[in-house]
């Protein structure tokens, strides 16, 4: 039956003026890009972005990213709802896009991760932060100083300086701030670090989350 059938088709021909349905490329597909569509979603949340921030796109962030792809950090503070994680998502986004590994967290979450795996979490934290090829850390100044945490932080952003991986930092406290709020040689050495690897950008305006 099937060799009969075939035979017939070769005999086959379109009716004159009626050309044959071309093939649709995969990558033209609807299927295509759902599947597309659902890895890049993975990958933004895998980097820490979700919701608005999965989306997140302005200046300071493409800013940000360039700075990145040269190798250098940014320190971006300001007071509270003034955009400074905005731009920090919006930097990792285009940066994820681009194929990089790259992560947001807050450092609260990080040193938190860390205590975690005393208690039998999942391990390394510090060494992926240390390698990731661009990381956001958001809210630095908020965690307890402490002088593990001090050194914990301070620890990461040397290595990262050693093997020339850029960081995105955003405080809500300038570095001479942040160095007092530390205190002593942990302050001053963490002010120095972050003043000799990032541009520092202040953040005004408003309040964006009161607009």
């Amino acid at each position: 039956m099937s060799t009969r059938l075939s035979e017939a088709l070769k005999g086959f021909k379109a009716p004159e003026g009626v050309a044959p349905a071309k093939p649709v490329p995969f990558e033209e597909t609807d299927e295509y890009r759902e599947m597309r569509r659902q890895i890049i979603e993975s990958r933004l949340r895998k980097a820490g972005l979700r919701g608005t921030y999965a989306e997140a796109a302005c200046s300071v962030g493409e800013g940000a990213y360039r700075r990145a792809m040269d190798g250098r950090g940014t320190y971006l503070w300001g007071l509270p709802g003034r955009g400074k994680t905005y731009a920090a998502a919006a930097a990792v986004r285009m940066a994820v896009m681009a194929g990089w590994d790259a992560r947001l967290v807050t450092a609260k979450a990080l040193l938190d991760a860390v205590k975690a795996e005393w208690d039998g979490g999942e391990k390394g934290t510090i060494y992926r932060a240390e390698r990731y090829r661009l990381l956001a850390l958001d809210d630095l100044g908020v965690e307890r100083p402490t002088e593990w945490a001090m050194e914990t932080i301070t620890g990461l952003i040397d290595a990262r300086v050693a093997s020339g991986l850029p960081t995105i930092v955003t405080s809500n406290f300038s570095l001479g701030e942040l160095r007092d709020r530390w205190g002593g040689m942990p302050g001053m050495r963490i002010a120095s670090r972050l003043g000799g690897a990032c541009e520092r950008i202040q953040m005004g305006g408003g309040d964006r989350r009161l607009a």
